[in-house]
């Protein structure tokens, strides 16, 4: 509550809760019932601090049997309150994470039955999610089979890339998709189930389709394309080649042209069943791999090889090849892999001084904390040993060599020395890095100051040292001195009973407020001497001359060190003894009673470790009647780990010890294992120690809260890796909270630069992106909004952006997941596309023209003669085709076309496809031409 005793007792009990009429009805109710149980409030502090409580309270009675009043114990449960908001919150941001993705996502477990969907999958298979939860994953698929070895295959390997199959929904709608899945585990690490996702590539499919029966087109590819290309016979001759290839190959065209190619441009696949022209006459269509080419001057180049079946009436004649050189590429993933690794290893430590040093313990790098943290500069610090900016050198280098012995400390405690003498208390976490060759090369090392830690704890120790002693000695005045026996601390029962204010006795001898200075003198010594005293009697007076005679007890207390720093004492009035001894004998039954209420299970245990009491909160938590557990041993009845040990808090306390704290994890008689937080205090019965009292805190929903938090942590880690287009969450500025690895490698950015940063700034068009991602936060959501993305690289990529918002427990809007699709092979073929149709629109305007203008002049100008120059047309079937046409109707009305210019190559293509040339008239040039028209005309005359 952070008020003290004295304004506390008197006031109403519910003003200290944030609902007072109900924590009202719930005091009402005790009395009304004897008792209530788990009770929840939430009870506010001065400060406005406020705790989750659960309360179990129960009347007691005085002697006659009357109720007098009520005790109430409160147990702080916001730990656990949290906890189960984190899970539920958890819960929803995994649902929006399945639910934001754009292509079908589905979890199925080991034996490929279906455990959860989205709702692209619902839109794609045309089913509810309770139709297809918990039936066969394969089921949905063209192919069950290969469906169901695709599952299967997850498990073995731990996961599928670009695995195609065809869809197909309840009203025969099929979609050809391309699945990615990977295995997810447990908090143990056992596999229980799969992601997978499943990519529409029907569009894609189709564009490959149109692109590869437009002749012109390839020809046109084939000649500008920067990558090499070449065709090759069936009997492996190179027959055409482009320019990209022949100074891929550093050889002229006419001495590469009719070559095998294995002579050209050799590689490991040549001569074997998996080269690509063998694969392609079997009947594949594509075939593509990575190899290492080498031109007949030996100079070897590693390649992309692509490889296309050419066919002419249906029969193989042989393949096209692309040869994309990577060397660029090869070069820069060795930079990538390294830079990655060092990146990583950065990410993995993230503590504020960053040192690298090598297996010799000698530093290669530092980072701004660590120049500010040891008051010397980058220069001073690189090359010397990493131990020197320690107290203790030693220590600090068995901690780096150890690094490389197991390849991680973490925790290793050291004290930081800089140059101004300062001493910084840090906790060291280091681990190894690797060349690209996977040797180890160093060490990171990243310090947590912990000084404010360290001294907090040591305070919180000596607080509750401090108080656990002034709640022990338990009689009314009471006054803490030090080894000199000057005054440090009083409470107002001291101040009452001298008349004095607190200012006045702070810092002035305890002694000389006796009648016997020397013998109260004496007293205080004692007790540091021998460590305590018990009713040493003096005569207390106070400023108005009154004199009590008082019986001190007092007892010294402890630093963290185990260093004596002081002394309580507590002075009790023994001219008010019987009325003691009656208030001490309530004050028994009033704690009978709280231990017997007590929502944790408590025990008192003798010195030889016999249980000879419990309550029912442990009768409950070992499972066993009471007569079972009272005069059995600690360890039969409920074991744990410190059993047996000097940890043991019965032999903690026989040694001196007054109180013990610790985690453990017990077990009962029937093997059922609860984890618990155990406390213990010494019983002492006149000076002698007599046992411990321990109280056991079950804390098996906090554990069990721990675990959920942590599973479903990585069932969301693995919701966002396994989706195939970037993914990103940002806030309502547009500020980036998380990514996946997919928008790392769209962006050329690691996780570390892109979070914190505003998402709009990774498209060209910035306020355009701001404008989307603010719209999400107006409307719920946005689909397919199209903006262009910029990676660090320049290249930039079309997407199609789908975005929503998603809430926490209460409702309240916390952020937007956004997904974007690579739209850009799409657009590049709708623009292809139209190109195409707009320069056959062109060609059909013009001979239509043409056509019109030949037969007006031979119908009303009676025209004898008609020349058609084509001579700068290409030779397309076409272009060439529907002018032998108008030549053929021209001499159907009596005039003679003659066609002048047109290529040998049209009129094979022409005759090729069982075109009829014999009724036309054709000549190799315009003059030609003109000479025959002139001579036909002569001969008519």
């Amino acid at each position: 509550t952070g008020r003290s005793r004295d304004e506390l007792i008197g006031t109403p009990f519910a003003d200290y809760f944030t609902d007072p009429d109900n924590a009202y009805k719930g005091a009402m109710l005790t009395f009304e019932t004897g008792k209530v149980r788990d009770y929840e409030l939430v009870m506010i502090a001065k400060d406005g601090t406020e705790t989750i409580v659960s309360y179990n309270a129960s009347v007691y009675t005085d002697q006659t049997g009357q109720v007098v009043g009520v005790f109430a114990a409160a147990r702080d449960i916001t730990e656990r309150k949290g906890a189960e908001h984190e899970i539920q919150n958890l819960q929803r941001y995994n649902r929006e994470l399945i639910e934001v993705s754009l292509d079908p996502l589905v979890t199925f477990d080991q034996e490929g039955v279906i455990m959860d969907v989205n709702g692209a999958t619902i839109r794609a298979t045309g089913r509810t999610r309770e139709e297809l939860i918990g039936t066969p994953f394969a089921d949905y698929f063209t192919d069950p089979d290969k469906a169901y070895k695709g599952a299967m295959l997850t498990f073995e390997t731990g996961k599928v890339r670009d695995y195609e199959l065809v869809m197909k929904a309840r009203d025969g709608t099929e979609t050809i998709v391309s699945y990615n899945a990977s295995v997810y585990k447990d908090q143990i690490g056992e596999v229980v189930g799969v992601f997978a996702a499943a990519r529409d590539i029907t569009e894609r499919k189709q564009a490959e389709i149109a692109l590869s029966e437009s002749k012109a087109e390839v020809d046109l590819i084939f000649q500008i394309a920067a990558n090499g290309m070449c065709v090759i016979d069936a009997d492996f001759n190179v027959v055409k080649v482009n320019k990209s290839f022949t100074q891929m190959v550093d050889m002229d065209e006419d001495e590469i042209i009719g070559k095998k190619c294995y002579d050209v441009f050799s590689g490991e696949l040549c001569h074997s069943e998996d080269c690509p022209l063998q694969k392609l006459r079997k009947g594949e269509q594509f075939a593509e791999h990575e190899s290492v080419k080498k031109r007949s001057d030996g100079k070897e180049i590693p390649v992309i090889v692509n490889a296309a079946r050419l066919e002419k009436k249906g029969k193989f004649v042989g393949i096209v090849e692309d040869f994309k050189d990577i060397t660029e590429h090869k070069q820069a993933e060795e930079e990538i892999l390294d830079l990655q690794r060092y990146t990583r290893g950065l990410i993995e430590v993230s503590l504020d001084p960053l040192v690298t040093f090598d297996q010799e313990g000698i530093i290669l790098d530092v980072n701004e904390a660590t120049m500010r943290a040891t008051g010397r500069g980058k220069e001073e610090l690189i090359g010397t040993p990493f131990a020197d900016y320690f107290t203790d050198p030693d220590n600090a280098y068995k901690g780096a060599m150890l690094t490389f012995e197991i390849g991680e400390v973490r925790d290793y405690e050291l004290v930081m020395k800089a140059r101004d003498g300062t001493e910084t208390i840090v906790s060291y976490n280091a681990s190894v890095y690797k060349d690209q060759t996977g040797k180890v090369v160093g060490a990171f090392a990243a310090a947590r100051d912990i000084t404010e830690r360290k001294g907090a704890e040591q305070e919180i120790q000596n607080l509750q040292r401090y108080n656990r002693g002034l709640i022990e000695t338990s009689l009314d005045p009471l006054v803490t001195f030090d080894q000199e026996g000057t005054i440090l601390d009083v409470n107002e029962a001291t101040i009452r009973a001298t008349g004095r204010g607190r200012d006045e006795l702070i810092g002035t001898p305890f002694a000389d407020y006796f009648t016997d200075p020397d013998k109260a003198y004496k007293g205080a010594m004692l007790t540091f001497e021998a460590g305590e005293v018990r009713d040493y009697e003096l005569v207390m007076k106070a400023r108005d001359g009154t004199e009590t005679t008082v019986a001190y007890n007092a007892s010294v207390y402890k630093d963290q060190a185990g260093m004596v720093v002081g002394a309580f004492a507590a002075a009790r009035d023994i001219t008010e003894r019987k009325k003691a001894e009656i208030a001490l004998s309530e004050s028994k039954a009033e704690i009978d009673l709280i231990f017997q209420i007590a929502a944790d299970g408590m025990c008192v245990i003798d010195a030889d470790s016999n249980i000879v009491k419990v309550n029912q909160s442990f009768i409950q938590m070992v499972g066993m009647d009471e007569d079972e557990i009272v005069g059995k041993k600690c360890y039969d009845i409920f074991s744990g780990g410190l059993c047996h040990s000097d940890d043991c808090p019965l032999a903690m306390m026989k040694k001196g010890e007054l109180f013990a704290e610790h985690e453990c994890v017990k077990t009962r008689l029937d093997g059922k294992e609860i984890p618990v937080i155990v406390n213990a205090a010494r019983l002492e019965k006149n000076g002698k120690f007599i046992g411990i009292v321990e109280d056991f805190k079950d804390i098996t929903e906090r554990k069990q809260a721990e675990e959920e938090i942590h599973e479903l942590q990585r069932y969301n880690r693995g919701l966002i890796e396994v989706n195939l287009d970037p993914l990103v969450t940002f806030d309502q500025e547009g500020i980036i909270m998380d990514v996946n690895t997919a928008t790392i490698g769209a962006t050329g950015r690691s996780r570390d630069e892109l979070i914190g940063t505003p998402f709009a700034d990774y498209f060209t068009d910035p306020e355009k992106a701001h404008k989307g991602a603010m719209k999400v936060f107006e409307i719920g959501e946005i689909r397919d909004y199209e903006l262009v993305m910029k990676p660090k690289d320049e290249a930039q990529t079309t997407v199609a952006v789908n975005a929503s918002v998603y809430m926490d427990q209460t409702g309240e809007i916390v952020g937007a997941f956004a997904a974007s699709r690579d739209i850009t092979l799409q657009k590049k073929a709708e623009h292809e596309l139209q190109e195409t149709v707009n320069r056959l629109e062109v060609y059909t305007t013009r001979i239509n023209s043409l056509m019109v203008t030949m037969l007006d002049q031979i119908t009303v100008e009676k025209t004898k003669g008609v020349i058609l120059d084509i001579s700068g047309l290409p030779p397309d079937e076409e272009v060439a085709e529907p002018l032998i046409n108008i030549a053929k109707f021209a001499r159907q009305l009596g005039a003679t076309c003659i066609i002048t210019g047109i290529k040998h190559e049209a009129v094979q293509r022409l005759t090729d496809a069982g075109a009829n040339l014999a009724p036309i008239t054709t000549e190799q040039s315009l003059l030609d031409g003109l000479r025959y028209t002139i001579a036909m005309i002569d001969e008519e005359e």
